[in-house]
């Protein structure tokens, strides 16, 4: 196999971490996520907030982080072909799931918002995208 044509193998570089490792950091990462999303209102009272649509910012940064940590955690035959699509999909589902979970929840402060919900779509093509692109420079550096 062309070393090239699989670029999240990493095998070589500074994203060579033991799978463990990846799985580890993804895992972590969902749980941070989780809380986040479907904590109390109340929770988050005391952060500063520095412009009007922060919110919207950290949901779409929440989002590309986590695409890019599970591509990362993910063995490279899977993450290829459709499977990446159905990653991609299965991700985008999951931040609306968690948008109409929060409509379970108006005691909590919580409320649905369609435009966190873009946001977590726009946050995870853009995660996964980055994700294969910098596999692909760091395999195309190491010099394979």
């Amino acid at each position: 196999m062309n070393k090239l044509s699989s670029p999240l193998s990493m095998r070589w570089g500074w994203l060579n971490w033991p799978a463990y490792a990846r799985r580890t950091v993804t895992f972590a990462f969902i749980l941070l996520v989780n809380w986040m999303l479907l904590s109390p209102a109340k929770t988050f009272e005391d952060v500063q907030v520095f412009f009007k649509y922060q919110d919207k910012l950290v949901h779409f940064g929440m989002f590309a982080v986590l695409a890019g940590l599970l591509r990362w955690s993910i063995p490279d035959p899977w993450g290829r072909g459709g499977k990446r699509i159905a990653l991609i999909l299965a991700l985008i589902a999951y931040g609306a799931t968690t948008e109409c979970v929060q409509l379970l929840m108006p005691g909590l402060g919580r409320s649905f918002e369609w435009m966190d919900m873009c946001m977590d779509g726009i946050g995870v093509i853009l995660g996964a995208w980055c994700c294969e692109r910098l596999a692909l420079s760091e395999n195309l550096n190491s010099g394979f």
